[in-house]
């Protein structure tokens, strides 16, 4: 019975018989009482996680449904034990918080968490009977899967172990574990080794289970890396993980991985040098204290190990950093993988049972850690939050103001502050800055004056920086820069009292809806989810023209003054009534948050007339994406993302191995993410130049853009960026070497770029400053034809934040961030970068949106220069 509630759960495992005849003798998973290795006696009425789910610890891969089957049965049978559903994935799963505590503090769950919160407080006073509270993360990577399986472990022994000593720890902790917060990925892992599950175990490396299939488990279910997610929080995954943690600010956090095969365990904290200033001295010295009863417990095993070295926390959206910015002591694990049950490597062969069993003795060794440094990080956090009021006290920056006229992105930016608790105020007069006015309802106010002081630095400020060359990941992120927002530091006397209104507790995204008309509709473009709005119209089959210049129309409630890229829906001659397309002009005001107006008049005051022969009609696009190994899953992901999630809009995905024999004339678009395009057939860049002739538009990214102007599908050509001299400076050493490397890469900066907004790629944009993401060594050159380059870097120093050296600065000044040329009847457009990384580019996002409706409204220069 047990098994097939098991089968059930795991989709589909091979059926299997009793756990001795299951595997060959040299691999039968351990009992629990061996993986965990403790002298502890076990209460018999808590379940083990073969009694619920069939299966040991180690035998396969828990899915999330058999994880989330564990936890409501000891829950169940554990008065140690509760459980609360924090949130869902994008599939739906559920996001569990199980918390561990003795029956008395369970009983006070609610008073521990406020107490716990007023940490915060000056002159907080600590309950001599507040327990420490630690968080456990499991399953950030689904594909790390000893992460997540090690949880029942950590579970059972909390929940069943017995005597003084446990029950005095859980008098004086309490536990959560987030369980898990990337069910989708794990539950693709966990399909992927199951199905490969063998009565005797296969530990070649280059067997089909240890070299699982694109896109892999490790992301989500749109192809996101959770844990990059802390900071930007696009994904609702990482929304309630940043929600779970700041409603209780645990005294620790810890998130647990894995790494390469070969490789022994890493524990926080990586190298001081590389900590973010924002991030507390005296908690990483805690954290080196902490460590000592984890190191104890890794050498009575006989395990090696590694800290402070690679894994830095500069980039302060991973779960080893982000809780820092809240006054915990962030953790990471990184076990090295078996990915599957075991697995040949430089230390033998490794086995799976023991994997998760010493991730779960390092947990509950950490957790004991916690416990007997219950005052010292108790004292911590009351101690950070006095310094942080000391920083925010100390800072020339008193606030930032930000604003937009475009109600989507604000909307997003401040949901995003929100689930960060960051105070946001309304503005509550008008003021002009550095030559740009914000005003009330457009713009807010963010004190730094607040808790989380560090956490508003770390979102708003800009920092060019020049002291460090090496980055585990990317060493610029400024949030409002992403979002493409109008926004400023306010110092000294720059900020006024007089401009905080009340504390913004929501953000209404919905327009006006619009009056009727008997002549027409102007929808403006400006809004992040026009583009959501203009496919909702196209799909229903009403016919839509775009406006190329700035106009000033006449409505029914007088003059309008429209930007360039607005759509005019004209009533007469649509296959649509007049009632249903004013149904889904509401739906755009109200839904998307866009401004449409009622004409009343065909003839406009200033730019073309609403007849005009500037305008086009606008096709509605039918999209292939290209996919599949060799293609990067976080790029294609993001594209996914954007026209699935935000604008609602299908995508056909087709693995760039079968592209071959696909039908391309059923696609307007396709779309090429940044990847190694290495499994075309020879014969596919003629096919696909014939298809972009023939009227399709060609988009792609990174590499693929390189693919596309190697293979003559494009007249770009690829900037050289000048590099030093060899004899410009002195020979590196060889313990230089990592450094000497990354000097001349971008590890993720911000650079401004100069746009052309007159051109249909950049309708929408009011102004000519886009800041971008820049991750690559790739621009394009200025050629014959300088309107083929609308998005340039600028001509001045273009870093805005983050690292890149300046002979790169200097090479990257003026070259093309963005070509596009007409091809036949069709267009290529190529994107130096990422225009939507990690969902929280809202600015450059409009630029791809812009390429998928506008991309055939350009032409080229008949005229060339010697370029």
């Amino acid at each position: 019975m047990l098994r097939a509630l098991a089968l059930s759960l795991a989709l589909a495992l091979p059926t299997a018989g009793a756990a001795s005849a299951y595997f060959e003798p040299d691999y039968t998973p351990k009992p629990i009482a061996d993986l965990l290795d403790f002298d502890a006696r076990y209460d018999a009425a808590i379940p083990t996680p073969e009694a619920v789910l069939g299966y040991q610890s180690g035998e396969i891969i828990f899915t999330p449904e058999m994880h989330a089957a564990y936890i409501q049965a000891v829950a169940a049978a554990s008065d140690r034990v509760s459980v609360q559903t924090i949130g869902r994935s994008h599939f739906g799963r559920p996001i569990l918080r199980v918390t561990i505590t003795s029956p008395a503090n369970q009983a006070r769950l609610e008073e521990i968490r406020q107490t716990q919160l007023t940490l915060s407080e000056p002159n907080a006073q600590i309950p001599e009977d507040q327990p420490v509270v630690v968080q456990f993360t499991h399953g950030v990577h689904g594909s790390e899967s000893s992460g997540y399986d090690s949880a029942p472990l950590i579970l059972y022994h909390l929940a069943a172990a017995q005597g003084a000593e446990i029950e005095t720890l859980l008098d004086e902790t309490v536990i959560h574990q987030i369980v898990m917060i990337n069910p989708d990925g794990a539950n693709r892992f966990a399909q992927w080794t199951n199905m490969h599950h063998a009565n005797v175990p296969v530990a070649d490396p280059q067997h089909r289970e240890h070299y699982y299939e694109w896109p892999w488990g490790r992301t989500n279910h749109y192809w996101f890396d959770i844990n990059r997610q802390w900071l930007p929080v696009t994904q609702p995954e990482a929304r309630a993980l940043v929600s779970a943690t700041q409603d209780w600010r645990p005294n620790v956090a810890a998130d647990l991985h894995e790494m390469g095969e070969n490789s022994s365990f890493f524990i926080s904290p990586g190298p001081r040098e590389g900590l973010h200033p924002l991030l507390s001295q005296s908690g990483f010295d805690l954290n080196l204290e902490l460590n000592q009863t984890l190191n104890t417990q890794l050498d009575e095993e006989g395990a090696v190990y590694v800290s402070e070295e690679l894994f830095d926390d500069f980039y302060l959206g991973y779960g080893s950093s982000y809780p820092g910015l809240i006054g915990s002591i962030p953790y990471l694990f990184e076990q090295s993988s078996v990915r599957g049950i075991v697995q040949e490597t430089e230390y033998g062969v490794q086995r799976y049972d023991d994997k998760i069993a010493q991730q779960a003795r390092t947990a509950i060794a950490l957790i004991r850690s916690a416990h007997d440094h219950r005052a010292e990080l108790q004292g911590h956090m009351r101690e950070f939050f006095g310094e942080t009021r000391q920083m925010a006290n100390s800072d020339a920056v008193r606030a930032y103001v930000f604003g937009s006229s475009d109600r989507g992105r604000l909307s997003d930016f401040i949901d995003m502050l929100a689930t960060h608790r960051i105070e946001v105020r309304e503005l509550a007069q008008s003021f002009t800055h550095q030559g740009h006015e914000y005003r009330p309802g457009e713009a807010f106010i963010v004190p730094l004056r607040q808790d989380q002081y560090r956490t508003v630095r770390a979102l708003f400020e800009t920092r060019v920086i020049t002291n460090k060359v090496e980055f585990y990941d990317v060493s610029g992120w400024t949030q409002p820069l992403a979002y493409d927002l109008d926004y400023a530091e306010l110092r000294g006397g720059q900020f006024r009292s007089q401009l905080t209104g009340d504390v913004v507790t929501g953000f209404e995204m919905a327009e006006a809806a619009p009056d009727t008309s008997a002549l027409g509709y102007v929808m403006e473009w400006d809004n992040y989810y026009a583009p959501r709005a203009l496919y909702r119209l196209l799909d229903a089959g009403v016919r839509a023209r775009v406006i190329p210049d700035e106009t000033t129309i006449r409505t029914t409630r007088g003059a309008q003054e429209i930007g360039r890229g607005a759509v005019m829906i004209e009533l007469r001659r649509q296959p649509v009534n007049a009632q249903d397309i004013h149904a889904l002009l509401t739906r755009a005001a109200l839904e998307d948050g866009v401004k449409v107006h009622a004409v009343t008049s065909g003839s406009t005051s200033r730019g073309s007339d609403l007849g005009g022969f500037a305008l086009s009609n606008v096709e509605k696009p039918e999209v292939l994406l290209v996919t599949g190994r060799g293609i990067s899953p976080g790029d294609a992901g993001e594209v996914w993302h954007l026209l699935d999630h935000d604008m609602h809009m299908p995508v056909s995905m087709i693995d760039q191995s079968e592209l071959g024999g696909a039908d391309l004339s059923r696609y307007t678009h396709i779309i090429l993410p940044h990847g190694r395009l290495n499994r075309l057939s020879d014969d596919f860049p003629e096919a696909l130049g014939r298809w972009v002739r023939s009227g399709g538009t060609l988009i792609a990214t990174g590499n693929a853009a390189r693919w596309a102007i190697d293979h003559e599908l494009s007249g770009a050509t690829i900037a050289e960026l000048e590099t030093p001299e060899a004899d410009a400076a002195p020979a590196p050493r060889y313990e230089d070497i990592a450094a000497w490397d990354a000097e001349m890469q971008i590890s993720g900066a911000i650079f401004d770029t100069r746009i052309d907004t007159s051109h249909p790629l950049a309708f929408g944009f009011r102004d000519d400053r886009l800041p971008s993401h820049r991750s690559s060594d790739l621009a394009f050159a200025v050629g014959d034809n300088p309107l083929a380059l609308p998005v340039r870097y600028a001509p001045e120093d273009p870093i805005l934040s983050g690292y890149a050296s300046e002979e790169l600065r200097r090479a990257l000044s003026g070259q093309g961030a963005l070509y596009a040329e007409r091809r036949g009847s069709g267009s290529v457009i190529l994107f130096a970068d990422d225009p939507y990384y990690r969902a929280y580019y809202r600015g450059t996002a409009r630029l791809m949106m812009n390429a998928i409706f506008f991309g055939n409204d350009f032409r080229n220069a008949y005229r060339r220069t010697d370029g």
